[in-house]
Order: structure tokens, then C-alpha cells, then sequence
């Protein structure tokens, strides 16, 4: 408890004075106590804040956390695979978590560069917690480092299969009776490396944007638009920008898709509208600076982009908005926590009327209102999601991280945790990503 205290007294000190006048709140740990202190609220007061369960990844630790702001509360779930897991996906009824593996890190290795590449994907039932390893079936593409993941309507799940250029589709994989999985192959195309999947509304179609990072793509490899049929099998590959992997679509049809190194985004929508196959095409590309992630608000019609540049001066643009109709800039700004800094993202979701990211390397998550893209609120995460005895963070640069050849320096977060028997080569801290959001309130479990 001492601990608690002397943290937000140092909390207190540390906030700029917009920070103090706003609400701060201990949130209530639910389940197995993880992290050197609990997740602490700042309620800026700009509006109600939304209800439901907002829910991030701690990629280094093998852990998703579960937060109901009007309730005040947190839960820190442990997955089956002690880390590696990216993105996660929501099922219709917001009750089922899925998170691909997509790799694991042994001493010294880069993120991305993992010894053990992955092939499962990890479920998490919401109301009770509990996690597992989707064994419906095998993969049948071996390991091929699955990172993003979709729900379909119809219960089916569609993850992508990275080094073997694919994506893959698990039949109703929460039902009994779950079916044997469906290859959708890009091989020999223009698309290596699909990292994300969307699908299209109203329509049998998937897209992912294809980043060229598989081992042996040159750096001139084009980056790329994939899209599959479901019902056919059918595929088509876009020409798109440079480490094209940001991807969102729009109740339009449209799909949006951000060229990291190209510094474009790319916008797709169907000829006469007819969502078929042989109908998309590219509409419009407008320049954004490193565009990472993408996500559709609904409320605004809005798409938010946020741009990755960790090393950019502190008040370099990193999130925009723009208008999903007619495709122009509706506003512009600087992401920060007032206790922690600049956000920097690596992952963006949109749901219940807000935008939310996070950064990874504050291990904070901001919650932006669509129409003003201010934070309303933000939420101060544990730098080690471990439990007492492995969470006292000790700070340490990047610089020394690379001198030091520490897991995951490529993609340092600030810090290493103690040695843990969750992975005791990924130490760094809590590396936030994969962010979304359910309707359910899951305090209550």
C-alpha cells in the first residue's frame, strides 16, 4: 500500500496543471492482482465517459486487459502464450477475445524477429476470464506468424498467415461442431506479408493490407491491397504504397489503407457500387506521414489515422481525421497524456462514439472524442503486467536496450521488469497494442 502512495504522490508532482484539475482514479483490480500498481483513470471532464469494456493488449507479457470506466474497474487476463499477441478481435457478441500468436521472443531477439514464429490463435471468454487456445483445428499452413484476426457475422474467424502469404478462415471455431479450415492463398501474387484483415460490409469479401516483410522481400517490394471472396476463394491483389498494413473499412464499401513507408493512404470503393470482387478499384490516395493504423468511427463518419514516427519532436502531428464521404482533412493534432507524454501508436480501434489508442512506449491509453480529437480521458497502465515479486520496473534507454542487446530493443518500451514465468528473455515493459472495445459490462464477472 506504501507503494500506491508514494506512486501518486509522484503522479501529483508530475502532472501539469490541466492534470491536476482532472478527476484521478485508483481503478479496482478484478481477478489476480497484476502490475506494480493499479491502472489509475484521468477523467478530463469533456463529456460522459463511455460505458462498456475497453480492452488492450500488453504484447511483452502475454496479457490483455479488460477496463469499464464507469464502473472503475480493471482485469488483467493471462493468455496461454507468454507473448507475441499483437492484435485481437471481437466476436458479434462481444463476449469472445481472439488473439493470433504471432511469435515468441528468445533472448536477444528483435520484436518481429521472434525464434518460435506462431500458428495458434488464443480466445478469451470476457465474462469469466478464462483463456484458451483455439483447437478446432491445426493451422494449415504450419507457423506462419498470424497477426491480425476478424470476426464474421456468421461466427466464422479469419486470421492472417503472414510467411505463407494467406489468409485463413476457422469455422464457427466457438461451436461444437467447428469445420475444417479454408486456405485463401495469395501466393504467387503481389501481396507478402497480409497483416491485418477487415471485412467489407455487406458483401463476401476480406481485405488486408500487404506490407512486404517476410524474409527475403527487398525493400522495393510494392506494398499492396489483397482481397478474397469467401464463398468463391477467389482473390485479387491492388497495386497500394510502400508497407501498406493500416487498414479500415467503411459502411460505404470503402476500404481505407495507409502506406507506412510510401506515406500515403490509399482509398478503394466498388464501380456502380456492386461489392463484388472484379469491382474494386482504386479511387483516391492522399498524402499522410507515416500512416501506421486506421480505424472508422461511425458516429462522425470519420476515419482517424494515427502516424508512427516514436523519434518525431513533440509536437509533430500523429492523429488525423477525415471526412469518410468525401474523403477531406477534418482535423488534425498531438496525441498526449498530461502525465506521460507524446502517444505514440501502434494500434487504433473506433467504437461506442470515441476513438482509442495508446502508446507504446508510456504504456498509456487515451480515449479521443471523435469531434473534438481531444483526450478525455486517459488511462495510466502498470509498466510491468506481472505479479508481486516480478513488477518493479527499472528504467533504462533505448540506447543502453541495444548496447545491452535486450529483447525487443527494436521496439523498446522504456524499461525492463524482473525476470518472469511469464517470459523471462521479454522484459521489457508493458508494450500496449491491439485495442478494442465490447458492449458487455464484464465488471460484474
Amino acid at each position: 500500500m506504501r507503494q500506491y502512495f508514494l506512486g501518486l504522490i509522484l503522479l501529483g508532482a508530475l502532472c501539469t496543471p490541466s492534470a491536476r484539475a482532472a478527476e484521478q482514479t485508483l481503478l479496482q483490480l478484478l481477478g489476480r492482482p497484476l502490475g506494480e500498481q493499479p491502472p489509475t483513470l484521468i477523467n478530463h471532464g469533456n463529456g460522459p465517459l463511455p460505458s462498456g469494456t475497453f480492452i488492450a493488449q500488453d504484447k511483452s507479457k502475454g496479457v490483455s486487459w479488460f477496463i469499464n470506466l464507469t464502473k472503475g474497474t480493471a482485469r488483467a487476463v493471462e493468455l496461454p502464450y507468454n507473448n507475441g499477441n499483437h492484435e485481437s478481435a471481437l466476436s458479434a457478441d462481444g463476449l469472445t477475445l481472439a488473439s493470433p500468436h504471432y511469435e515468441t521472443l528468445g533472448p536477444g531477439d528483435p520484436e518481429g524477429g521472434g525464434f518460435h514464429p506462431g500458428a495458434e490463435v488464443s480466445l478469451v471468454d470476457l465474462k469469466t476470464g478464462q483463456s484458451r487456445v483455439l483447437t478446432a483445428a491445426a493451422n494449415p499452413l504450419g507457423r506462419p506468424k498470424p497477426h491480425g484476426a476478424q470476426w464474421l457475422a456468421n461466427g466464422d474467424l479469419v486470421v492472417t498467415a503472414q510467411q505463407a502469404n494467406g489468409l485463413i478462415r476457422f469455422p464457427k471455431p466457438l461451436s461444437p461442431g467447428a469445420g475444417v479450415p479454408q486456405v485463401l492463398n495469395f501466393a504467387g501474387t503481389a501481396c507478402h506479408t497480409p497483416h491485418l484483415v477487415e471485412q467489407i460490409p455487406n458483401s463476401n469479401l476480406v481485405v488486408s493490407g500487404c506490407r512486404c516483410t517476410n524474409p527475403g522481400d527487398k525493400p522495393s517490394c510494392a506494398g499492396a491491397l489483397a482481397v478474397a471472396d469467401l464463398e468463391s476463394g477467389g482473390t485479387r491483389v491492388l497495386p497500394a504504397g510502400l508497407g501498406a498494413e493500416g487498414i479500415a473499412v467503411t459502411p460505404q464499401g470503402e476500404v481505407w489503407l495507409g502506406g507506412l513507408r510510401g506515406n500515403v493512404v490509399s482509398i478503394y470503393g466498388f464501380v456502380r457500387g456492386e461489392r463484388r470482387l472484379d469491382q474494386l478499384k482504386l479511387l483516391k490516395q492522399i498524402y499522410v506521414p507515416k500512416p501506421l493504423r486506421l480505424a472508422y468511427e461511425a458516429s462522425t463518419n470519420t476515419v482517424g489515422v494515427v502516424s508512427y514516427e516514436p523519434k518525431a519532436g513533440a509536437s509533430e502531428i500523429n492523429f488525423r481525421s477525415f471526412d469518410a464521404k468525401n474523403h477531406s482533412l477534418v482535423g488534425a493534432t498531438v496525441l498526449k497524456s498530461s502525465v506521460r507524454g507524446r502517444i505514440n501508436s501502434q494500434g487504433l480501434a473506433a467504437a461506442n462514439g470515441v476513438f482509442i489508442t495508446g502508446g507504446f512506449n508510456n504504456q498509456t491509453i487515451v480515449i479521443v472524442d471523435p469531434k473534438t480529437l481531444k483526450v478525455s480521458a486517459e488511462i495510466l497502465m502498470p509498466r510491468c503486467s506481472l505479479p508481486a515479486g516480478y513488477n518493479s520496473p527499472t528504467p533504462i534507454t533505448e540506447q543502453a536496450a541495444i548496447k545491452q542487446k535486450q529483447t525487443g530493443a527494436n521496439n523498446w518500451s522504456g524499461g525492463v521488469c524482473p525476470g518472469t514465468m511469464r517470459n523471462p528473455d521479454d522484459r521489457r515493459f508493458a508494450v500496449m497494442d491491439g485495442f478494442t472495445w465490447s458492449p458487455q459490462d464484464l465488471s460484474a464477472s
